[in-house]
């Protein structure tokens, strides 16, 4: 598979049983990505640690607990092929429809995709990064096909009639990544589903019609659940619909998140350390809109929209 070590954007360093991704050019590094990905607990990814060595961004994987799926393929089942890929699909879907990172700086090098030797779970390396090794989501899915379709025909030396209409499958492009799933999954696991249902929901809305804005750098835990069609944020309770107490640097009336038929803007309300959207900054009175996955930054606290 294409990784970004054939176009020199990066270069790996070995450390035991663990690897360093080295960037070439620093200021490739997108730093709200990864804070995202610091912040996702749904143990799909490989723990990732940013450093620096000779004053490059550093990226170090924590990967010794995990087996490379690569070193797995000599001898390897067509059943246990399955149920690995299986568990890649349904970390790549969660990944793609929780719409926090995107799938095209997930790292598909075979020797890259970590799996649990107890569980066969899958775990995923995240690059975050601008250049991306996949110009879109659709590209992305079509290498993670073909790639996989190549990988059996080279790996498997006796197939099972399982396996034939696994390969079938995925070579029919009007299957999607859930239909494989659903279709080839065990009885014990649950079905998931389809994308197009998913998206009966507006773009950054829950199931119960709120967001949710979750501090990522505050004291201990905490969140503020917007549930309603106007609220202003800030640090005077007198003044706003929603407190934020733990951060001086936040103005009594910080900033106002409106919600417009399931769709959610956010505008500064002339605050006096900034209201940020994934970095940029918005001028008093300014409008944009915010989805899931966002970050959100009032002076130098950081929320993520979930």
């Amino acid at each position: 598979m294409y990784t970004l070590k054939d176009n020199d954007v990066i270069s790996e360093v070995m450390c035991g049983n663990n690897f360093e991704y080295i960037l070439k050019d620093s200021s490739q590094f997108v730093n709200t990505d990864y804070k995202v990905l610091q912040s996702q607990n749904n143990g799909i990814f490989i723990k990732c640690m940013k450093m620096t060595r000779n004053g490059l961004v550093d990226l170090y994987y924590v990967t010794d607990e995990y087996r490379p799926m690569s070193s797995m393929l000599v001898g390897i089942s067509p059943d246990t092929l399955i149920n690995v890929i299986i568990n890649l699909f349904a970390s790549v879907i969660e990944v793609r429809n929780n719409g926090f990172l995107a799938c095209q700086c997930i790292d598909l090098s075979w020797d890259k995709i970590f799996v649990e030797q107890n569980t066969l779970k899958v775990k995923l390396v995240y690059l975050p990064l601008s250049v991306r090794a996949f110009d879109s989501y659709a590209e992305f899915e079509s290498e993670l096909r073909s790639s996989i379709v190549k990988l059996a025909d080279k790996v498997i030396t006796s197939s099972n009639a399982r396996l034939d209409q696994f390969v079938q499958d995925l070579c029919n492009g009007s299957m999607s990544l859930e239909d494989v799933y659903n279709k080839s999954r065990g009885a014990e696991t649950a079905p998931i589903v389809r994308s197009e249902e998913r998206s009966q929901m507006m773009p950054g809305t829950s199931a119960n019609g709120s967001i949710k804005l979750v501090a990522m750098n505050a004291p201990s835990h905490f969140e503020l659940v917007i549930d309603r069609d106007d609220a202003v944020i800030g640090k005077k309770q007198e003044l706003v619909d929603m407190v934020i107490p733990f951060n001086r640097m936040i103005s009594r009336k910080h900033c106002r998140i409106t919600n417009r038929t399931g769709i959610y803007y956010i505008n500064d309300e002339g605050s006096a350390n900034g209201t940020f959207v994934n970095g940029v900054r918005l001028n008093p009175g300014q409008k944009a809109q915010i989805n899931r996955g966002d970050i959100i930054r009032m002076a130098d606290s950081d929320f993520q929209i979930v």
